[in-house]
This record gives C-alpha cells, structure tokens and sequence, in this order.
C-alpha cells in the first residue's frame, strides 16, 4: 500500500540563473499554511479557489520584503502530486528564487529531494511507475522523437500495453486456481488449453515489446557510430561533412588520426555520437600503433560500424581485414571520394563481407556513394543511419526504452517459457501457478505494484530537484 509522507515540501522548480521569472513549489498538507505565513496579498490564500493566481508579495520572517510574486493556488486531490499545492512565481535568477525558497523552509516546509514532487504524483497513485519515469524522460529528451516517445509513456500508452499483458496472466492464475482449489468440477484437459492459449497470447504481447527494446533505447540514449578503414581514405572527411562543420583534422598524410574523435549529432530524430578512429594499418609508430588499437576498440563498442573504402580503387586486403574484424549486420559501407571516380563496383565492395573470416558472412552490408567534399550521398547515408537505428517505423507509445523495463520483461518472458513446458508435460497446476505468480508479480515491478523501495530511491534520484 502506498501512502503520501504527511510533511510539506519546498524547491526551485526553475533552472537557476538569469531568467524572466523563477518558480518555487510548495506540496503537502501544510503548503496552504506555510504559503499563507509567508504570502501578503488582498486575502489569504486558504480563502482562494483552486487554480487561482494571485498577486502578492513575499515577506520573511521579520516582514521585510522578499520579492513581488505571483502565487498559484492548487488545491487537493486535483494537482500534480495529489496534495495541495502551492506555487510562487517570483522574478528570475537565482538570488530571488533562493530567498523565496529560504523564507518557505523557515516557514516549516522541508527541502525537496530529488524528483520528490514526481514520487508523490506516483504514491498519490495520479501516476504508475512508468508514467513517472517518462517525467524525467521528457526533461531530458535531447530531440522531437525522444520526446514523442516519452509523452506517449505519460500518456499511458506503455502502461496500457503492460496492463494488457498482466489481464492475460490474472486470466491464467484464475483458471490455474480454479484447477487447483476445485478438482472434480474443472475440466483438466480444458484449463489445460485455456492456460495455453492465454500463455501464448501473453508471451506474443511480451516478445512485441521486447523486439522494440533497441528502437526505444536508440530514441532515448542515441546510438554509437564508428567511422573506421584503412588511413587516408576519407574518415575525418566524411565525419566532418557529417556535421557540416570541421572537426577532424583533414590532411593528404596518411595516419593523421592518432585517436577517437567524438561528436554527437542528431538525425532523423535519433542522438548519434559519431566516433573518428585512426586509421587500421599495420605501424612500427607507437603513437599511430596505440592509435588503431583504440579504434578496434571503438568498433567493438559501437552499435553501428561505417566502413570507409576509396571508392577510386578496388578494394584490397587491408580493406578486406577491417571488415573482417566487423559485423556484417550493423555495418554501413561507405564509398568515399566518389568525385574522384569509381574504381570499382558496389558488388566488389560488398563482396567484403562475403569473404572466408568476415564478421557475418550470410548478411551484405549496403554499399553508400559518397563525395564528402560535394555532399553526394550524404542524404542517404543519414537515412541509412536512421534506418539501421530504428528498423520499421513503429508506434512512439509502443516503444520500451528503459532498460530495467527491459530486464522485467525479460524475466516475464522466462516464466512464460517455463509455465508452456510445464503444460507440456502435464505438470500439477500448482507448479504453474508458482511461476504465474512470479510473472505477475515482476509485472508489477514495471508500474509500481511491487517495486522494492530501494528500487523506487534509485529511480527518483534522477530528477532533478524540484520536479
């Protein structure tokens, strides 16, 4: 059972610095109170209606003059936390919004913790778990479509989903309890059926989910790109055509590159941190030598790989090792200095990966044109990019893009398994019944139900102060 604390707090809701006026949030049973105590306007502000503004002015202790506010009056339960609240809008910057806050803690209001204000929306239960999440996510939603996806968790369009799974395994529990607890009236051929086909219902909904996992942490946490290939052959270019300004270093000397160089733009939506690496060739330098050794690495942790080939010359062995060393699957092939001519065909260089040792010998890479020096083929390669990230366009309300989510769902997905070889090989329901509860118990870890309390500090202690 979750209960509301009976303390009120107080925080800066508004980011701290020069600004056109700055919000401090009050939120508990005493707000009203506290506010009222510190608040000198026509009348009290207990005796104004809910969702009211009024003009006033904050007065400390002493009743000198703090600053000229407008307060807003919330009243319980139709606020964001569910208690009533108080809001005081005072003049930017933050020695006015610092004095507010001073004068509302000597008042009897207790300092906020982090993402306090969110944890009462959820203990209030005006938020689930997932909804409250989505809070932080919209704050911190570098692009459009990150932000897209997070108002459609607010909104409620994951919870349906989770809520979805969760009818269907309280359906299995109900006919697996039936089972149990009346023998001689339940068909056991029938329950056994019925569980199934509610067993495969959910675990079809659950693996949905999951599939869409990677989408909807590449919208919320961007994805890593490796530019990689023999030296000189247009990396630093391209990386900084790619952010259409000048980044990397860009000379006719081989080996110029000696570490990773990072950058993070966004495309199509999508947050990329682009990685220039050194390029691989065999070197008595040790710097240069130190140098390839981290842009193997930068491909072995990136999620995409850009192999970058001269497109003026067939490829050769050096070319053929890099891709040998790469992912067929999550690597993009970039014909660079198209301006300078074609040496050779797409075929060639997709045959790559085709050959005996290649990362992925069953999957062809596609195979990009591309002059970073007059922008042919910068288009679809961003597209490429996009599109490699993202997959199929999907629905921004369907996507899971947290990974603790991620991992329950994992979990649901286990015991699904297990209660399906349990029907199988006609196990007693009470087995079945163990692993339909774990199951839906871990549901509940998702919106809130369950979740361990150390769990929910962890969560909260991501926001930032006063929201």
């Amino acid at each position: 059972m979750k209960h509301l604390p009976g303390d009120t707090i107080a925080a800066i809701s508004t980011a701290l610095g020069p600004g056109a006026v700055a919000l401090v949030r009050l939120s508990g049973d005493r707000a009203l109170q506290i506010a009222d105590s510190v608040f000198r306007g026509r009348r009290p502000l207990a005796d104004c209606a809910t969702h009211t503004v009024h003009h006033g002015r904050v007065v400390d202790g002493d009743g000198r003059e703090v600053d000229e506010v407008l307060a807003t009056v919330m009243l319980a339960p139709h606020t964001y936390t569910t208690e009533h609240m108080i809001e005081l809008g005072c003049h930017g910057g933050p020695i006015p919004a610092r004095r507010v806050l001073a004068v509302c803690l000597e008042a009897g209001a207790r300092e906020a913790r982090r993402g306090e204000f969110t944890e009462r929306a959820y203990l209030g239960g005006r938020l689930d778990l997932i909804q409250a999440e989505a809070v932080a996510d919209i704050v911190a939603a570098e692009t459009p479509r990150g932000l897209e996806m997070a108002l459609g968790q607010l909104e409620g369009g994951l919870s349906s989903l989770i809520t979805d799974v969760r009818t269907s395994l309280l359906s299995m529990r109900s006919e697996t309890e039936a089972a149990i607890d009346f023998p001689e009236d339940v068909d056991a051929r029938a329950a056994l059926e019925a569980i199934g086909l509610l067993g495969q219902s959910a675990q079809d909904q659950v693996e949905t989910l999951l599939e869409n996992c990677a989408v909807g942490a590449a919208v919320r946490d961007g994805v890593s790109v490796a530019l990689v290939g023999k030296p000189n052959v247009g990396k630093s270019s391209l990386m900084n055509a790619l952010l259409m300004r000048d980044r990397s270093i860009v000379t006719s000397t081989p080996g110029t590159t000696r570490d990773a160089i990072e950058e993070c733009l966004h495309i199509d939506g999508v947050p990329m941190r682009l990685i220039d690496t050194a390029g691989w060739r065999e070197t008595t330098d040790e710097a240069e030598r130190a140098g390839v050794e981290r842009a193997r690495a930068a491909a072995r942790g990136a999620v995409l790989s850009v192999l970058v080939v001269d497109s003026s010359a067939p490829p050769d062995g050096e070319d053929a090792a890099i891709a040998a060393a790469l992912d067929a699957g999550t690597t993009i092939v970039v014909a660079s200095k198209v301006d300078l001519g074609r040496g050779a065909k797409a075929v060639e260089f997709a045959r790559l990966f085709r050959d005996e040792g290649a990362g992925s010998s069953s999957i062809v890479p596609p195979v990009i044109w591309v002059s970073s020096l007059s922008g042919e083929g910068l288009r679809e390669l961003r597209s490429t990019l996009a599109e490699a990230s993202l997959g199929p366009a999907h629905s921004a309300h369907a996507l899971v893009s947290n990974l603790r989510h991620a991992e329950v769902l994992r979990r649901v997905r286990d015991c699904l398994s297990h209660v399906r070889a349990l029907l199988d090989e006609r196990a007693p329901f009470e087995l079945v019944g163990v692993e339909l509860a774990e199951a839906t118990a871990a549901l509940g870890e998702i919106t809130g139900e369950t979740t361990p309390e150390d769990v929910l500090q962890h969560i909260f202690a991501r926001f930032c102060v006063g929201k």
